[in-house]
């Protein structure tokens, strides 16, 4: 969060750009604090937490959808499940995360990724994206709706799973595991 409010403060003074955040937990204090201390009430709203059934009326109202991981190497190796369903709703992906999550994001197109922790990359991405076309943008939300299908069907998924048991039952080597 520190990183995203870096963000938010670089990006105060545009009356474009609004951030919600949805949920809460254990920094909610904090969060709230630091929203207050940085002057940020006018651009950041928290919206506190709502169950995941109401999740689809908050990606509808949204222009992009931010999926972040803390710069450690474990993080660089993890797929976040938030990415994968982000990537249904056909909104463009900021991500400030390492390794694969950001490499997905930037080969298909379905959006702009940063470094974890990079607060003025993500501040610029953000700018980047409000001077996109509407048109830009349904494009950028529509390569991550095809990826989606592409890679994380339920039934592409269970038949890769299948052939590789298959494989491996037969000792051969398996691309991908």
């Amino acid at each position: 969060f520190p990183a995203i409010l870096d963000a938010a403060e670089l990006l105060k003074y545009d009356s474009n750009i609004h951030w919600t955040i949805v949920g809460d937990g254990r920094l909610s204090e904090w969060l709230g604090n630091e929203i207050s201390q940085r002057g940020l009430e006018g651009c950041v709203n928290l919206a506190g937490r709502y169950p995941v059934e109401k999740m689809p009326e908050f990606f509808l109202k949204a222009n992009a959808l931010l999926v972040s991981l803390k710069d450690e190497p474990i993080f660089s190796m993890t797929l976040p499940g938030k990415l994968q369903v982000y990537l249904t709703t056909g909104k463009p992906i900021l991500a400030m995360l390492n390794g694969e999550g950001a490499r997905m994001v930037t080969e298909s197109g379905c959006g702009i990724a940063c470094a974890a922790g990079d607060s003025k990359c993500l501040a610029d991405s953000v700018r980047k994206l409000t001077f996109m076309s509407n048109e830009d943008l349904q494009a950028i939300g529509n390569r991550g709706r095809r990826l989606s299908l592409s890679e994380f069907d339920r039934q592409i998924l269970i038949s890769r799973l299948e052939d590789w048991m298959i494989q491996l039952s037969k000792g051969k080597m398996v691309d991908g595991v």
